[in-house]
């Protein structure tokens, strides 16, 4: 499952932003915009976080929306949209490899320090943190 959030975030950041990802070692120890969108792989459910560095996301609304100074509504619709940018993509990109996925709608999910975690996916994006991580959903 990692694989293809591996693959969509490259994908996303490259094709539709024109942004190349790198590779990110250190947790970033500022704050940053979340955005939570579960899904499931038919068997299992999880919730997909996304964690943008506010830098890097209003680098997307300059590229998106064409806003060099995106107001707070701004900046939380657009962590939102990026998290489905990505879980959308990693969709496609289940479906050309014949693996069942279905996703929800993604909700803010508020600006915070991105937790250490095993599993978390990180990326630098011009000079800026922005990461996954994938939890799975009990009940």
């Amino acid at each position: 499952m990692i694989e293809l959030f591996r693959t969509s975030i490259q994908e996303v950041f490259s094709q539709n932003f024109g942004l190349e990802t790198k590779p990110c070692t250190d947790f970033p120890k500022k704050e940053g915009y979340m955005a939570n969108i579960p899904f499931s792989d038919g068997k299992r459910n999880f919730v997909a976080e996304v964690w943008i560095e506010r830098p890097a996301l209003e680098k997307l609304a300059n590229i998106l929306l064409f806003d060099e100074n995106p107001d707070s509504e701004t900046m939380e619709d657009l962590t939102a949209e990026i998290a489905n940018f990505i879980v959308g993509h990693a969709k496609m990109v289940a479906s050309d490899r014949n693996l069942p996925y279905r996703m929800e709608t993604p909700e803010f999910g508020g600006v915070r320090r991105l937790e250490s975690s095993d599993g978390t996916l990180l990326y630098s994006v011009d000079e800026r943190c922005v990461a996954i991580r994938l939890k799975e959903r009990h009940g």
